[in-house]
C-alpha cells in the first residue's frame, strides 16, 4: 500500500481547508483563463464579458456581507485588470 501524504497526518479542518483553497485557485485560474480567451474573441466579446463581471460585480456588492462584498471587490479588480 503507498504511503499517505503527510497532508493527511493533519487535522481534518485543516486537510478541508486545504482541499477550498485548491478549488478556489482553480476555480480563479479557469475563470481568468476564459475571461482572456472571450475577451480576445471580438471587440463585442470583450464588451460582453466586462459588461458581465460589472453585473456580477454589482450583484454581490447589493447582497451585502463581509463574503459578497469581497467578491465584489475581487470582481471589480479583475474588470480593472482586463480594461
Amino acid at each position: 500500500m503507498p504511503a499517505r501524504p503527510a497532508l493527511f497526518d493533519q487535522l481534518p479542518g485543516t486537510v478541508a481547508a486545504v482541499a477550498l483553497e485548491i478549488d478556489v485557485q482553480t476555480a480563479l485560474a479557469l475563470s481568468r483563463a476564459t475571461t482572456r480567451a472571450v475577451t480576445e474573441i471580438s471587440p463585442e466579446a470583450r464588451r460582453a464579458m466586462m459588461d458581465a463581471l460589472g453585473v456580477e460585480a454589482a450583484l454581490h456588492q447589493t447582497q451585502g456581507g463581509p463574503v459578497a462584498d469581497m467578491v465584489a471587490t475581487l470582481l471589480q479588480g479583475h474588470l480593472d485588470q482586463i480594461k
